[in-house]
């Protein structure tokens, strides 16, 4: 999980599957990164290397950078129902 001011952002290998507002806490469903993938992640074990840099998510015809991240952590157990890739089976609920 990427942290920036005002974002979570939630990645499977280098997957873009589930975008947090940090005011609200509720997830978006429609964010222009999701599904996307991103460039350049550090390698395994150097995730602090992040911190004050932007991710960049890319595909044939989107290109999505983010503000600078503050911080980087694994996510609580709990989110991972949350996250866009289990939208197709129903798991997901619209409740925050």
């Amino acid at each position: 999980m990427f942290v920036t001011r005002n974002t979570e952002y939630h990645l499977r290998l280098d997957e873009c599957v589930g975008v947090r507002d940090l005011q609200t806490g509720d997830w978006q469903r429609h964010h222009a990164a999701l599904r996307l993938r991103a460039i350049q992640l550090p390698p395994m074990g150097h995730d602090e290397k992040w911190v004050g840099r932007r991710l960049q998510f890319w595909s044939s015809d989107k290109d999505v950078v983010t503000s600078p991240v503050v911080e980087v952590a694994r996510p609580e157990r709990d989110v991972l129902v949350r996250y866009v890739s289990l939208e197709r089976s129903g798991l997901i609920s619209t409740a925050a």
